[in-house]
């Protein structure tokens, strides 16, 4: 059937959503290790660079966001995925 289809298809496409969402998750908290490495005595001598405490602002910001998403993503799961994404 036509609809079974669209729904399987909403389905899917809802499903990729969330892992994409997890896999920035889990890109964002691998960060942790890279701004340890971060050298903040370069900070400010000619180059642009952002001090340790700037990049865990900026990760934090991110996954703060990207939890608003996935709390928006999830109240309108039903009703994105009987529309088939149509808004």
């Amino acid at each position: 059937m036509q609809i079974d289809a669209i729904n399987r298809r909403a389905r899917e496409r809802y499903g990729s959503f969330v892992v994409a969402m997890d896999l920035v998750l889990e890109a964002l908290e691998d960060l942790t290790g890279l701004i340890e490495k971060v050298d903040d005595k370069h900070a400010g001598s000619g180059w642009t660079v952002a001090t340790q405490d700037e990049l865990k602002g900026y990760r934090t910001q991110a996954t703060d966001e990207l939890e608003r998403l996935r709390t928006a993503a999830k109240k309108y799961e039903t009703e994105l995925v009987s529309r088939d994404w149509r808004v």
